[in-house]
């Protein structure tokens, strides 16, 4: 008898506000990975691959594009964001020349000693959100822990002043819906009040560090340059923005992700507090078991061919990250979180050009706050009866609530 084929999910379905999307999402992946591979989601006029074959190529690919402006029109790279002749992209939507001159500015600014250098603040933030947990008995790790953490450390990297954080964490956590083609008026409001606010912050503290250098990123970047080329206000600002939405609410997830894995699979926890050598190696499994980003896009810029499907020019080229660390063909037994994984390679930083710039802090983050936490409260356990929420935020996968008990 032979397998049955169930209906492809398409659009909106393929994103975590969808249901069964965002807490089981290999029903949907493997489907499509089973039956179409490389698929045609007509309802937003994009191509979305599954393999991981297929998406490495891409994420590889120099000649494909990153500008939504390069796509055809009503296609899905359009639904983001307003692209008309005011429309310029930032450092993650930049192709080439833009994007390499940026990118290169950037570098010698966010670059991995940076985030080496920022491990002393990090392990401070660490352990005095910990400290401040109200009841250190039963607490909610995102809210206490998760969520202001990232935000705090990028701020103390922005040059950002303490007594302003709690209104940048605001104006950040705002910015959620970015992805979203299909926010409510409110989401979108919220979102705009929030960016405006944001970008008038950052045009004061340029303004005063012009004046002023210190040690910190923004001062930084006002004195990067290369080959004569400085950075304008409007690319610093878009910069600064950029890093504060990477450096928040995909590194929450991360290490959300990251506690429930551990604490969902206690024999593997066991293993980490026995080896703590293995750190680095637990948080790259941790990328590829729970990803915090879904998903990566790219336009093809002339008519190409991928897995046997032709692919034609403008159409955007959705690539579910997701589905490339549970592929079983590059992952063996990829439903096991194994933090000693002999090859922990994954996809969720994306790749190619375009290769998180701000991998190195998420991870030093990462590796610095999952350890703490669990050595700070040896019996965490996961609050009996209380389930894991997981967000509805397009292209991110993290958790919303995650109640525990620590004795």
């Amino acid at each position: 008898m032979s397998e049955t084929k169930c209906p492809i999910p398409s659009g909106m379905s393929l994103s975590a506000l969808d249901p069964t999307f965002r807490d089981q999402p290999n029903e949907y992946i493997d489907q499509l990975r089973s039956f179409e591979p490389v698929y045609r989601d007509r309802e937003f006029d994009r191509v979305v691959l599954t393999r991981a074959e297929d998406i490495d190529m891409v994420l590889n690919h120099r000649a494909l594009a990153k500008d939504p402006r390069k796509s055809r029109p009503g296609s899905y790279a359009r639904m983001i964001d307003t692209i008309d002749e005011n429309y310029r992209p930032s450092m993650l939507f930049a192709d080439d020349p833009d994007h390499k001159r940026l990118r290169s500015l950037v570098a010698k600014a966010f670059n991995l000693q940076s985030a080496d250098a920022m491990r002393p603040r990090i392990l401070e933030v660490a352990n005095r959100l910990l400290d401040g947990i109200p009841d250190p008995r039963h607490f909610d790790v995102v809210e206490v822990y998760s969520n202001p953490l990232p935000t705090i450390v990028i701020a103390a990297a922005l040059g950002i002043d303490e007594c302003d954080q709690q209104d940048f964490k605001r104006w950040s956590d705002s910015q959620g819906h970015v992805f979203n083609p299909r926010r409510t008026k409110e989401e979108s409001a919220n979102m705009a009040s929030g960016r405006e606010a944001l970008q008038q912050y950052f045009a004061e503290i340029i303004k005063k560090r012009r004046k002023d250098r210190g040690t910190d990123l923004i001062s930084n970047l006002i004195s990067a340059e290369e080959d004569g080329q400085k950075l304008t206000e409007a690319e610093i600002i878009s910069l600064c923005y950029l890093l504060l939405i990477a450096g928040n609410l995909t590194t929450t997830d991360l290490i959300g992700n990251g506690v429930l894995a551990l604490l969902k699979n206690p024999d593997e926890l066991a293993k980490l507090r026995a080896q703590p050598e293995l750190t680095r190696n637990a948080i790259e499994e941790i990328l590829r078991y729970d990803s915090p980003v879904t998903t990566a896009s790219r336009i093809a810029t002339r008519p190409m061919n991928i897995g046997g499907v032709d692919i034609e020019e403008g159409q955007p080229i959705t690539l579910l990250l997701f589905g490339a660390n549970h592929d079983p063909s590059a992952h063996p037994h990829p439903g096991k979180f194994d933090i000693a994984r002999p090859d922990a390679y994954h996809s969720s930083f994306g790749g190619g050009s375009h290769f998180c710039i701000g991998a190195p802090l998420a991870r030093a983050e990462a590796q610095i706050a999952i350890p703490l936490l669990f050595a700070r409260f040896p019996k965490l356990r996961l609050t009996q009866g209380e389930f894991p929420a997981r967000k509805s935020l397009v292209s991110l996968n993290g958790i919303r609530t995650l109640w525990v008990d620590t004795d």
